[in-house]
């Protein structure tokens, strides 16, 4: 069983539960109002009023002072909303530590925390609510919680455990809202614009819960919300307005007076998506800031863990103090490694002298000069023989009327045609010979023959014409010889 304790002015709300996160089951819940003057802005302001208060809270109600988380509603803590490159928590943690650069601190050192908020799928940026407060500030609380007998196992800020919350309920169902909490006397107020958390303010009311002055002042506050998504270019309206923890609200009356302000949204009261677990035993808008602190935990906006590692650093530092002994040892270790690397260098230095007058040495020059030389020669005479390859190859490519020639083109001729050859052009490649045909119809196979012929790169056949004389039939066709042809 785990418990919630929620601290901001007048009020404390306690809610018990079995499990956590989404699947937790509310047990209990309580509202108390604390001992006049303690607790005022989420500081705690007596402490010997207020922890035996608690004391007395959770003895007389029989919970167990163990496993119990609080969270914290004050000023005192600053957040932001940041975008940062994708990176893992150490990272982060840096990142979020220098946006907090610019407020001015006391000597206290300052915790960090920040709050996941959702990015689309395969995104390379990572969006998170981040926050600060002062040490201090953690452990006055650590030491009232002492002094109560109650160990905290977490201690987290309102505003980034709502927003979780509400990212996990609303925000799963509705793309442009705004969620509306009541605390006594403090009203928040959540934008969620497109599908993603824009802004977080709170207000204090100066009237009654549940009157219609009460109700004006949560008008007003959104018609500012209103404001502000035009004076940022926010065009899509709000649709939803979701409210928890308004005593006496006539939620009825509510939306009439939303409507009459030109705020055009259905307005309904905040599901956390837990009422079917708790039914009717207690309303949970009504203690939906602890509820938050139950459903809005990660190990990243626990404050009470950043607290612990400042613990440890400080410790860290103390031992360092305690051991100079052993610094001295280790700095005389350093000095004697550091006079044998300067020795060791400067000899170093001298081999390296040596070899620099090696190197400008005439009689070394001279020799190198002769290398550079046959190098030079050599590779004159390896062009020179590049170059005679290059020629021989190039004449080689060059077709040679010979035998090997003449044997396939009489083959091609035999029972078709009588051929002569009457020129060859070595550097044109072109044969040039008469072919006569005593019949016309072996004209085209006597060219089929000689266009199959390998040593032919192209066949140019024109026609024929009859010759009168010997009543024989000339052939016009001219060959080009392929490449290296005869060879």
């Amino acid at each position: 069983m785990s418990t919630v304790i929620y601290i901001s002015n007048k009020q404390i709300q306690v809610v018990t539960a079995g499990g956590s996160g989404m699947g937790a089951r509310p047990k209990a819940a309580y509202t108390m109002a604390s001992p006049e003057g303690s607790v005022i802005n989420g500081m705690i302001m007596d402490p010997d009023a207020l922890a035996p208060f608690i004391k007395g809270f959770f003895a007389h109600n029989k919970l167990s002072t163990k496993d119990v988380s609080l969270v914290v509603n004050s000023s005192k803590i600053a957040g932001k909303r940041i975008e940062l490159p994708s990176m893992n928590h150490n990272r982060t943690m840096d990142f979020v530590a220098r946006e907090f650069n610019d407020i001015t601190r006391d000597e206290s050192k300052p915790v960090f925390s920040y709050t996941s908020l959702a990015v689309e799928k395969g995104s390379k940026v990572k969006k998170v609510y981040a926050e600060t407060v002062d040490a201090e500030f953690i452990r006055d609380y650590i030491e009232l919680f002492n002094e109560a007998g109650i160990s905290l196992k977490g201690i987290y800020s309102s505003e980034g455990t709502m927003i979780r919350m509400i990212e996990q309920s609303a925000g799963k169902r509705c793309k442009n809202f705004v969620v509306q909490v009541a605390d006594d006397n403090m009203l928040t107020n959540v934008l969620w614009a497109e599908g993603n958390f824009v802004y977080y303010s709170g207000q204090r009311c100066f009237n009654e819960p549940g009157t219609e002055e009460y109700m004006e002042e949560c008008v007003r506050a959104l018609s500012q919300l209103t404001q502000f998504m035009k004076a940022n270019q926010m065009d899509t309206p709000i649709q939803n307005i979701f409210v928890a923890g308004i005593k006496g609200l006539d939620i009825d009356v509510y939306r009439q007076m939303t409507a009459s302000s030109r705020i055009d949204a259905t307005v309904e009261w905040f599901d956390c998506g837990l009422v079917q677990k708790v039914g009717r035993r207690f309303d949970l808008t009504a203690v939906l800031p602890a509820l938050a602190g139950l459903l809005g935990q990660d190990k990243t906006n626990n404050l009470l863990t950043s607290f612990n590692a400042i613990k440890k650093e400080k410790k860290v530092d103390a031992f360092w103090k305690k051991s100079a002994a052993l610094i001295a040892a280790v700095f005389f270790v350093m000095l004697a490694l550091t006079v044998f690397f300067v020795v060791r260098k400067n000899k170093i230095e001298e081999e390296l002298e040596d070899l620099r007058a090696y190197n400008e040495n005439p009689a070394t020059l001279m020799q190198l000069g002769l290398y550079d030389a046959a190098v030079s020669s050599m590779k004159e005479g390896s062009d020179r023989y590049n170059s005679y390859i290059n020629v021989k190859n190039a004449v080689e490519t060059f077709p040679v009327l010979n035998d090997k020639i003449r044997e396939p083109l009489e083959r091609c001729a035999v029972g078709y045609a009588e051929i002569e050859i009457t020129s060859f052009d070595a550097v044109a490649g072109v044969l040039s010979f008469t072919a006569n045909s005593e019949r016309v119809q072996d004209i085209n196979k006597f060219i089929a023959r000689v266009q199959e012929e390998a040593i032919f790169s192209s066949v140019s056949y024109s026609g024929y014409s009859l010759n009168n004389n010997n009543n024989t039939w000339n052939i016009h066709v001219s060959c080009t010889l392929a490449e290296g042809a005869g060879r």
